[in-house]
């Protein structure tokens, strides 16, 4: 199963009892590469007040002697800076036989939907142009974000609020997925999730979800 790492097995065997088998994983990912360049300038300025506040006697070398290893511990610093960024980048999203699964990284932060939980009829599918994105886009009185930002989500409600999976990728297979658990699990509504739901709604002004 594609995007079946580690982390979502370790989630599958925590979940499995409640939720059942495994369907499908999508995946939400943005990499920051514009912190990159912040986080070496930060590496470098830690080095540099490194070079000044480490006691020196009469016979260690002068401040920035050994350039070549001032170049390499500031370059160092700015990438483990930079790779705290990984953490924030991507996001899971698991289709059970029982229901919804996200924010996995940690039990505490895990949210599970359970599919009477679920609104069929609020699924869908909405995608914005290039340079917003639908948690910008859409307004709800209770809105959170399940994924890393992109400009395709996944939208519905449940839980008394509206919850969005946003991705750069396609969500249609998200979509016939959940569709499909939901008919195997007799949930009222789901046989016209998919019509309803694909292909994504194209949002180009502010709209409510209320």
């Amino acid at each position: 199963m594609r995007g079946r790492n580690w982390l979502v097995r370790r989630a599958e065997r925590r979940l499995g009892p409640e939720l059942g088998a495994l369907r499908f994983v999508a995946t939400s990912s943005k990499v920051y590469w514009k912190a990159l360049a912040p986080c070496l300038a930060v590496g470098f300025a830690y080095g540099a007040v490194g070079e000044f506040v480490t006691p020196r006697s009469s016979r260690e070398p002068g401040l920035f002697t050994d350039l070549p290893m001032y170049l390499l511990v500031s370059t160092l610093t700015g990438l483990v800076l930079w790779s705290l960024t990984l953490l924030l980048s991507f996001r899971k999203l698991l289709v059970f036989d029982g229901g919804l699964a996200a924010r996995i990284a940690q039990k505490h932060t895990t949210v599970v939907f359970r599919w009477p939980e679920i609104d069929a009829a609020t699924v869908k599918a909405v995608t914005t142009a290039e340079g917003t994105t639908p948690s910008r886009m859409l307004a709800a009185g209770r809105k959170a974000s399940l994924g890393v930002s992109g400009r395709n989500a996944l939208v519905f409600r449940a839980a008394g609020g509206f919850w969005l999976f946003e991705s750069r990728g396609d969500t249609a297979p998200l979509v016939l997925a959940i569709q499909q658990a939901m008919l195997d699990a007799g949930v009222p509504g789901a046989a016209g999730v998919a019509s309803r739901a694909l292909p994504p709604a194209v949002v180009t002004t502010r709209t409510s979800l209320d």
